[in-house]
C-alpha cells in the first residue's frame, strides 16, 4: 500500500481524490489545495507519488519540480502545453514512473472496439465528437483542453496521423476559441475532430464507417453498437443486415481502472500504458492542429 499526494483540488481533482480512496492499494490521500495557497513544499515527507490535477498551464512546471524531487508522477491531460515543454519534463526522469491521464485509453468500450475492428472491413473514415454545454474556459481553448482525448484514442485506433486541415470559431466573442475542429488522415482513413464547450447538447460519440458496416460509441449511452451491412446495387442504398449493442461494465469507472493502473506501475516500477512517449505523441498533434489553425489552413 502507498501514499499519494493529489495536487489540486478542484473539480477533476477531487473526483481523482474520490477514486483513489476506493482503490485497495491506497493508504492515504493527501489534497494540496493550492488555490488556498498551498505548494508541493507541503506535501507529507512519507509520500513520493503524485498526481497533478492542476490547470494545464501549471503542468510543466509542477511536473518538472516533483521529477527534480525523485517524485513518481501521473499527470492530467494534456501533460503539457507544448510537445518541446513534454520534452522539458522527459529531461527531468530518471528511473522515476511517469504517466500521462489519457482516461479513454482505459475505458472497456474501446477494448471491445478493437477486438471487433475487424467486423466492419477496411476503415474508410472516422468522426470524433466531443460537444457540450458545459464548463466554460477563458485561458485554454478546446483544442488542448477537449481534443486530447479524441486523439489519444485515434492514435490508439491507427497508429499515427495526418493533419490535413483545420478551423476555429469564437461564438461568443471570447479571448480564445470555443470551437475547434480539424480534418485528418492515417493512409487512406479520413477523419474529422470537433469540440466545442459552446454547443446546443451534450455530444461524446465516436463514429467509424468501414467498407462491410460500422461502430459507433456513444459515451452519453455508454453503449457501443455494430452495424453490419452492405450496399444494395440496384437501389444504391444501405442495408443493414446485423447489429450488435455492448454496454461497458462500469462498476469501475474508467477513472478508477486509470489509476489503479498508474499504482500498479509505482510498486511493480513497470512502463504505464500512457507513458511519456504516448503524451508527446499526442501533443504533437495538437501542435500540428494549432500550427494549422494559426495559417489558416
Amino acid at each position: 500500500m502507498i501514499n499519494v499526494a493529489v495536487i489540486g483540488s478542484g473539480y477533476w481533482g477531487s473526483k481523482i481524490v474520490e477514486s483513489l480512496n476506493s482503490l485497495p492499494e491506497i493508504n492515504q490521500v493527501q489534497t494540496i489545495d493550492v488555490k488556498n495557497g498551498q505548494t508541493i513544499n507541503d506535501i507529507n515527507k512519507d509520500i513520493t507519488t503524485a498526481i497533478i490535477a492542476t490547470p494545464l498551464w501549471d503542468h510543466c512546471e509542477t511536473a518538472r519540480e516533483l521529477l527534480l524531487r525523485n517524485f513518481d508522477c501521473y499527470i492530467e491531460k494534456p501533460m503539457a502545453e507544448t510537445a518541446s515543454q513534454i520534452i522539458d519534463i522527459w529531461d527531468c526522469i530518471t528511473d522515476q514512473i511517469v504517466m500521462v491521464g489519457h482516461i479513454f485509453i482505459y475505458h472497456p468500450a474501446l477494448d471491445y472496439i478493437k477486438e471487433n475492428l475487424s467486423k466492419i472491413g477496411k476503415i474508410k473514415h472516422i468522426t470524433s465528437e466531443r460537444l457540450n454545454w458545459g464548463i466554460y474556459q477563458t485561458q485554454t481553448t478546446p483544442l488542448l483542453s477537449l481534443l486530447p482525448h479524441d486523439v489519444s484514442i485515434l492514435l490508439e485506433l491507427c497508429g499515427n496521423l495526418k493533419i490535413i486541415s483545420a478551423s476555429q470559431n469564437n461564438f461568443t466573442n471570447n479571448l480564445v476559441p470555443d470551437y475547434v475542429s480539424f480534418n485528418a488522415k492515417h493512409d487512406d482513413i479520413s477523419m474529422t475532430v470537433t469540440g466545442s464547450w459552446y454547443w446546443p447538447e451534450r455530444v461524446r460519440k465516436l463514429t467509424i464507417i468501414g467498407t462491410e458496416g460500422h461502430i459507433v460509441w456513444d459515451d452519453n449511452k455508454n453503449s457501443v453498437d455494430i452495424l453490419l451491412g452492405k450496399v444494395n446495387d440496384r437501389r444504391l442504398s444501405g442495408l443493414f443486415m446485423d447489429s450488435a449493442t455492448y454496454r461497458s461494465d462500469l462498476t469501475i469507472s474508467p477513472l478508477q481502472r486509470e489509476l489503479k493502473h498508474f499504482i500498479n506501475c509505482v510498486i511493480t516500477r513497470t512502463q504505464p500504458r500512457t507513458d511519456i512517449k504516448n503524451a508527446l505523441d499526442v501533443a504533437k498533434i495538437l501542435d500540428d492542429v494549432q500550427l494549422h489553425l494559426d495559417q489558416g489552413v
